[in-house]
């Protein structure tokens, strides 16, 4: 099973996508994430030969059903893939082929989406969906309490999932916008422990502190973390 979200944030223009699997390293393979979208690709068919060119065609100003629709045609693997996510007009998109293994489906709201294959059952799909829509906090904070949710109505019909991952564009980027956790049992747990970890290292770069160790000038490279994508 995967089950995952892909959003955008209108308040902040911050985008980003949440995942977990039965499936290792799937913080490698399923979100991307840039300026101009989200988008996660999972199931059969998956990984960067989707989500990169992907993104370069939103960067060109594709929207993302155009972008997506132009890898999709005449692939047979995309039989096998769930692609769905939203672009920089807020324009959402969503596909499970139909050699995703049951129950896979997916399910759409405004700025989101959210897609599953291999779940228990389609409560899956629903409960990511409701508690989305009724977190409150930080976009990513939102983004795992719906990862969480997903697990609590049922998951994965196989079990424990093997790995999990959220992934944030934001400018400017924080330590927590991009974490992996690659380990069987409660990758999502451990994925919530590793973000409230790394706000507290953010919460401890404190200005006074850093100014007493820099002197006045603290270089703006030393405040911030520029993150990978």
């Amino acid at each position: 099973m995967t089950i995952s979200i892909a959003a955008r944030d209108p308040d902040t223009d911050q985008y980003g996508v949440a995942v977990a699997s039965a499936f290792p390293a799937v913080g490698a393979v399923c979100p991307w994430v840039s300026a101009d979208g989200a988008v996660a690709t999972q199931s059969w068919d998956a990984g960067a030969d989707y989500g990169e060119p992907i993104l370069s065609l939103l960067d060109q100003g594709l929207s993302l059903p155009a972008a997506a629709q132009t890898l999709i045609d005449d692939r047979p693997g995309a039989q096998g893939v769930q692609l769905h996510g939203i672009d920089a007009d807020g324009t959402i998109y969503a596909h499970t082929g139909e050699k995703c293994v049951e129950h896979a489906g997916h399910v759409v709201g405004e700025n989101y989406t959210v897609a599953g294959d291999l779940l228990a059952s389609p409560d899956v799909t629903e409960a990511t969906q409701s508690a989305f829509e009724q977190a409150t906090g930080r976009f990513t904070d939102r983004l795992l309490t719906a990862l969480e949710a997903s697990e609590d109505a049922g998951g994965d019909t196989r079990g424990d999932n093997l790995s999990a991952a959220v992934l944030v564009q934001a400018d400017p980027s924080k330590l927590y916008h991009n974490l992996r956790v690659d380990s069987p049992g409660q990758p999502i747990a451990d994925l919530r422990a590793a973000y409230e970890s790394a706000l507290e290292t953010e919460r401890e770069m404190d200005d006074d502190e850093m100014e007493k160790f820099w002197g006045d000038a603290v270089p703006e490279s030393i405040r911030e973390y520029p993150i990978r994508y």
